[in-house]
């Protein structure tokens, strides 16, 4: 298995994500009541001569961490409760009956805690796994979600064969704001950019921000007429904003379209990037298309592409 296909199986996207989500817990909530009967039958066996409290918190950790607070506080309850019915059918060393059920008031406290503390820790480590993926200039993904984006249309393509495609895109004179006019006025034009780029995308497309001046795109489902129709669309809304805010920005976008897939990802970016240069070369300010083809990887550079603006 190659590590795009590791990164896509466990990567959320869509449908295939939620159907995968719902198989986790149901497979982790089947776990749970089994190791949950388990500890049940060996606290009975053992009765007030081993205390096993710290089982019975693993399991409801297990199931809070990937089922949630609700079904963790559940299998709190359901703890609590099978060790009252324990006490009550083998006995306890407690001198008076009421402090056995203040004692498992006290446990069934401890473990509603225990559940919360561990929802909040899981809340907090998916909010820093998704932070780590946007880049806080832009607002958009960054370098590290759009290799996993590409991964996934790659795993994707050798499901089903169809093509995707992925445009590079390059700020033209991006130095001329950001050293003229200051840091802080070229984040905006970046900021304006994510932001275009975003308002114009299909639902299923992902922009990220590369770095420096430079984005890219991921257009899943896209052959060679859908990427040109979505790229042209998003230069002219560019240009746009750039006029308006009389930033003298122009924009150099290599869009490839793959049919086929390379060997990897850095493949992938690597073409669309040499289309893309190949624009710069040619003066600028223009949309160029490219179809892969596994048999002329390096011909690139010979190759006439096709300009659609």
């Amino acid at each position: 298995m190659t590590v795009e296909e590791k990164i896509a199986e466990v990567m959320a996207g869509g449908a295939h994500s939620a159907a995968a989500t719902t198989g986790v817990k149901a497979a982790v909530l089947t776990l749970g009541f089994l190791a949950l009967a388990i500890v049940v039958v060996a606290d009975y066996m053992t009765s007030f001569e081993l205390r096993l409290s710290a089982l019975y918190m693993l399991v409801m950790i297990g199931v809070a961490w990937f089922c949630g607070p609700w079904w963790g506080g559940l299998f709190a309850f359901l703890s609590a409760f099978a060790q009252v019915q324990v006490g009550l059918t083998t006995g306890t060393t407690f001198s008076e009956p009421v402090y056995f059920y203040i004692s498992n008031g006290n446990r069934l406290f401890a473990y509603l805690v225990i559940v919360l503390l561990v929802a909040a820790v899981r809340s907090n480590h998916t909010r820093l796994q998704q932070a780590a993926r946007i880049d806080f200039v832009t607002g958009v993904a960054n370098s590290t979600a759009f290799y996993e984006r590409v991964a996934i249309e790659m795993a994707r393509h050798r499901r089903s064969k169809q093509a995707f495609s992925v445009a590079y895109l390059s700020c033209d004179y991006f130095r001329v704001v950001n050293e003229g006019l200051g840091r802080s006025e070229g984040d905006r034009v970046l900021h304006a950019i994510g932001e275009v780029v975003s308002n114009n995308l299909r639902e299923t497309d992902v922009v990220a921000r590369l770095g420096g001046d430079e984005f890219a795109l991921v257009l899943p489902y896209s052959g060679e007429t859908e990427a040109t129709q979505v790229v042209r669309k998003l230069s002219i809304e560019l240009e746009k904003v750039m006029v308006r805010h009389e930033w003298p920005i122009t924009f150099s976008i290599g869009v490839g379209v793959f049919p086929a897939v390379p060997a990897s990802s850095d493949h992938v970016i690597g073409f669309c990037e040499s289309v893309m240069r190949r624009v710069k070369a040619l003066g600028k300010n223009k949309v160029m298309v490219r179809t892969f083809d596994p048999d002329e990887i390096d011909s690139i550079r010979r190759t006439p592409l096709r300009v659609v603006r």
